[in-house]
């Protein structure tokens, strides 16, 4: 199961990587304008979430034995890959946490 993970989590990773680089390229050069923009904003989870799963499945299979299970092995790098990916998740969605949870304080000079 974790080599087939690895397998589509990197074929995943490098399509969408491949499809960031040509949508920073025709950005750059100004071609199909608002298409790459919005690609660029949307696809970054994704990207970043099989960038976890890759890495993650990749390390899993380095460290674990041959032929042998390791849930608990499995278990600690995935709770560390999940806690990565809210980290940088709530980074992405930070000004849209601000401007929700605005702790402005009251104009107390009028």
């Amino acid at each position: 199961m974790a080599l087939f993970l690895r397998n589509f989590s990197a074929w995943l990773f490098y399509s969408l990587g491949i499809s960031f680089f040509v949508a920073y390229v025709l950005l750059q050069n100004e071609i199909g304008i608002p298409w790459p923009k919005f690609w660029l904003s949307v696809a970054d989870l994704p990207l970043l979430l099989s960038g976890l799963l890759y890495g993650g499945a990749s390390l899993y299979l380095s460290v674990k034995k041959p032929n042998e299970a390791s849930p608990i092995l499995a278990w600690i790098i995935g709770l560390i890959a999940l806690a990565i990916f809210v980290f940088l998740a709530s980074l992405n969605f930070w000004e849209y946490f601000l401007s929700v949870f605005d702790y402005a304080q009251p104009d107390t000079m009028s």
